[in-house]
């Protein structure tokens, strides 16, 4: 009975494992799930994200936006024109004894031109030139309707306080900077998101190595499982055998699905990063990286690259060019400080005409020499047959001069700001230049050891294998081989993928990462030149 029992234990307990390795075998082939997919490669990838990522573009659009502040200051140098006309009339009673009405009546029409200007020195300059035509009721002038025209220039120079070129262009070259700020700012970014789209991509390399490695190890796995469930049936292996095998095979699917994640999630990062959007191909289709490049790479030693990174980085050039604005900050409030004194001038000419109005008074009638049409007003003011003119000099200070003296000594505070953020910038880029060669180089010997040690994996597990052949080995023992090459195959990948990693942070570090793939942002550095030269 006991043997009757033993054997209908084991008949079910095969048919049991039979069932589900067949189930687990149907799940997935041991065909590499990511073959077929399309290939993406970093320096495609580091290109796209550069062109379609929302906060780049975001980002972008900062360049126009400078570049027209940079407009605006200018146009405070551009010559303005001004023009009105008017007509105005008045009626207001009179108290003169010798009127003959109980009210006097003024009526006017005119208009005027004019242009003014600032210079870049200075001066302030305004060019008009008025007319009218009037009409009143006085019993003394003699003519009506009269026509005056008058024209007239008016400078104004600031001696002291704005005086120069350097000052009153003050605002226009620290938008300059600015300018070039937006730019290198911009530039900053992108070097930031190359960095970000490298790392990702070499982790979703990763992921898809592993996944490649687990189900390698499930395939190990099911070969065994195959293996002991021809042995049981031939009763040569106990079903304890078999029960182990599938037992490693359904938890190395669990893995499986785990990498999978990895991988999907991963991409979807990266789709992210790269701004793939709906409409895009790559959006719904898989996708796999390249090969994960090796540990033949050249990069610079520790003095060369804080060389490279002092010249090139982004962040670090934004900020001298900000130390520049402080500068001309500082320039500005030291001259206004200074006391105003302007030198003001007019010069003018005018000429006046009218109909004849000959006027009696005791006895005598007089008619006015000035009797004319309106051009001959227009004609006696070129002729400056009327003029004035007028110099003079206009000093203030306000006393105390609180508010000039306390902006230098903020303008001279938010300098020193400055530098101390450069210094901070510099050795910020030099402690980032040293880790990434900390990695660089200890990920080297990593895959050095990692190389090594799936080596003598691979040897136990053939060797172990050998001694199943002949009966000497089981099952727990092969899986625990099995499972020490895959990992050592896993940390070999994550030892290259550090490496290339350390090497994406180097590169960024020394602000080089786009150009290394030969991805110039050719497109901002227009902008930048653009800026400068308006």
């Amino acid at each position: 009975m006991i043997f009757q029992r033993t054997l209908l234990l084991g008949a079910i307990n095969f048919l049991v494992i039979f069932f589900l390795s067949n189930l687990v075998s149907g799940q997935e082939s041991k065909e590499d799930i990511l073959a077929g997919a399309r290939v993406l490669t970093l320096q495609s990838a580091l290109a796209r994200g550069i062109q379609y990522n929302l906060d780049l573009q975001v980002e972008e659009l900062n360049i126009p936006i400078s570049k027209e502040n940079v407009t605006i200051n200018k146009a405070e140098f551009d010559p303005v024109i001004e023009m009105g006309i008017s007509s105005q009339e008045e009626r207001t009673p009179t108290a003169i004894a010798f009127s003959s009405e109980d009210f006097d009546l003024y009526r006017e029409t005119g208009g005027d031109i004019g242009i003014r200007k600032k210079f870049r020195f200075g001066l302030e300059s305004q060019m008009s030139f008025k007319t009218n035509r009037s009409m009143n009721n006085s019993s003394v002038d003699a003519l009506r309707p009269q026509y005056r025209n008058i024209l007239l220039l008016d400078l104004t120079q600031p001696l002291l306080r704005d005086f120069g070129t350097g000052v009153n262009t003050a605002n226009l070259r620290m938008s300059q900077n600015l300018a070039r700020q937006t730019a290198r700012g911009y530039m900053d970014r992108a070097q930031r998101i190359g960095e970000e789209i490298e790392l990702i991509y070499y982790d979703l390399a990763e992921a898809q190595e592993v996944l490649r490695y687990r189900i390698e190890s499930r395939e190990l796995a099911r070969n065994l499982l195959e293996g002991n469930r021809e042995k049981f049936a031939a009763g040569v292996v106990p079903v304890t055998e078999v029960q182990e095998a599938e037992t490693a095979m359904v938890s190395r699917d669990e893995e499986v699905i785990f990498a999978k994640q990895q991988v999907e999630t991963l991409a979807n990062q990266l789709r992210d990063l790269l701004g793939i959007r709906p409409e895009d191909p790559l959006y719904r289709k898989p996708f796999v990286t390249e090969k994960i490049p090796g540990k033949k790479q050249t990069f610079p030693d520790l003095e060369q690259a804080l060389a490279i990174a002092l010249e090139k980085r982004p962040d670090i050039q934004k900020q001298r060019v900000e130390i520049a604005n402080q500068n001309i900050e500082l320039e500005y409030y030291a001259n206004q400080k200074l006391p105003r004194l302007d030198l003001e001038a007019t010069l003018g000419t005018n000429g006046l005409s009218g109909g004849d109005r000959p006027t009696s008074f005791a006895d005598f009638t007089v008619s006015s020499p000035q009797a004319g049409s309106y051009g001959d007003s227009l004609s006696r003011m070129s002729d400056a047959d009327g003029y004035e003119w007028y110099a003079g000099l206009r000093f203030s200070y306000p006393l105390g001069n609180r508010a000039s003296e306390a902006s230098y000594r903020r303008a001279g505070l938010e300098k020193r700001q400055a530098v101390y953020g450069l210094k901070r910038l510099e050795e910020t880029a030099e402690k980032e230049v040293k880790n990434s060669l900390v990695t660089v180089n200890r990920s080297l010997e990593r895959i050095s050891v990692a190389e090594r040690t799936e080596e003598l994996a691979e040897t136990t597990l053939a060797q172990e294998m050998e001694r199943l052949k002949e009966g000497l080995s089981d099952t727990f023992r092969i899986l625990i081989f099995q499972n020490s090459v895959i990992q050592a195959r896993i940390r070999k990948t994550s030892a290259i993928v550090d490496f290339n990693q350390g090497m994406a942070n180097l590169y960024h570090a020394i602000g080089t990462n786009l150009e290394r793939f030969d991805i110039v942002a050719a497109m901002p550095e227009k902008k930048l030149v653009n800026a400068e030269e308006q």
